[in-house]
Parts: C-alpha cells; structure tokens; sequence
C-alpha cells in the first residue's frame, strides 16, 4: 500500500503565487517579510487538505476558477500592504 500523506493544498497555492508574484512587490525581500505574507494569506484562506493524488486533482479544479484567482492576488496584495507598514525585521 502506498503511504498517504497529508498535504495542504492551500499552503502549496500561496507558495506558487508567492514564488510568480512577490518578487514584483515593492514590500522587502527577505524570508521573514516573505513568511508574514505567507502566513496572513494562509489565515485569511479556506484551507483545503487532501490525502490522495485524486483529491490533489479535485482541489486543483478551483485553480480553473477566475474568481480564485482574483480572490488569491487580492488577499496577497492586502498582505503585502500590512507586512509592508510594519515589517518584523
């Protein structure tokens, strides 16, 4: 059998925008500002964990909504606003 593991897709969609789209913020560049973004994002975001590659398939339907995109660039805007007044470093 294989083994299952346990993967949350939202925190794998926030590290992919993260990885196309920080790099094009003017907020600071280094890990810690990058993590406080990733981890607002990842609080104000409907989780979705799977187990198996199938539910990976289901979760990646979202993907091909318009809106979730939108919803994505426009939470991590709004991140990048809040990190980008008060950085931790």
């Amino acid at each position: 059998m294989k083994e299952l593991m346990l993967r949350n897709f939202t925190e794998e969609e926030v590290n992919h925008f993260l990885d196309r789209f920080y790099k094009d913020s003017e907020v600071c560049q280094c890990n810690i500002c990058r993590m406080d973004v990733a981890a607002i994002m990842l609080n104000s975001l409907k989780q979705k964990y799977v187990v198996t590659e199938k539910g990976a398939l289901f979760a990646q339907l979202d993907d091909f909504d318009p809106q979730n995109k939108v919803d994505f660039i426009t939470i991590m805007n709004q991140a990048i606003k809040i990190v980008g007044r008060s950085p931790r470093h």
